[in-house]
């Protein structure tokens, strides 16, 4: 496989960045409206064939931890982190346990659904998730094998440093709006649209600036 030069291979890493914090927000939200709701909200998910929920803190809100500390970890290991085994592992780790509890879903036909009551989303998926996550797994494979072929090691700029400030900045603003009002009512709604645009301000805090970063580049 011929390597790509240094300036596609930086695109498609934030390519894969952003659609990668695409599939966090199944995690982000329930693990920043657990902590701020507090027990006013509930969440469940199910993992190849075992259901996992709760109420703020309490039951399975471990499940949460791990998949936000995995999520959170992946975002940063996309271009940060210097030992690249790490970030194939996480890569691997998080996509091919997506792409396999999707699978066993639709094929133990319990279709494959997303809701989110506050917002009142109810999203059938079950005819986009098997493709959508399958072209992800082919890139994601894809991506591994040219980053074995690369040598970039970037600095951490200006610009992540900025978007990170204005992602903290939110989270007090977005604690009260989750901590007051009524369940499902005008402040969780509010919050929850902080909470999805928080998701697209992670992309940009963990981003590898082309016109920043890829100058101060160092090729080992």
């Amino acid at each position: 496989m011929k390597p790509l030069d240094p300036k596609t291979y930086v695109k498609l890493l934030n390519v894969l960045l952003f659609i990668t914090g695409l599939t966090f927000i199944t995690t982000w939200l329930p693990f920043l409206r657990s902590i701020m709701d507090g027990a006013s909200y509930q969440w469940g998910a199910e993992f190849f064939g075992t259901m996992y929920s709760g109420k703020g803190l309490s039951g399975d809100f471990p499940y949460v931890c791990i998949n936000f500390i995995l999520g959170m970890a992946l975002l940063y290991s996309i271009f940060w982190i210097k030992n690249r085994n790490i970030f194939y592992g996480l890569a691997i780790v998080w996509f091919g346990s997506m792409i396999g509890n999707a699978f066993f879903h639709v094929a133990s036909g319990e279709g494959y659904e997303f809701h989110g009551d506050t917002l009142g989303i109810h999203v059938d998926l079950v005819y986009f998730i098997i493709p959508f996550l399958s072209i992800m797994g082919i890139f994601v494979g894809y991506m591994i094998l040219q980053d074995r072929k690369q040598q970039l090691h970037f600095q951490w700029g200006k610009k992540n440093r900025m978007w990170g400030l204005i992602l903290a900045g939110l989270v007090p603003i977005q604690a009260i709006l989750l901590a007051t009002g009524e369940a499902h009512g005008t402040t969780d709604q509010i919050g929850v649209i902080l909470a999805i645009a928080q998701i697209f301000l992670l992309n940009r805090v963990f981003k590898g600036y082309e016109e920043e970063n890829a100058m101060k580049a160092e090729f080992a």
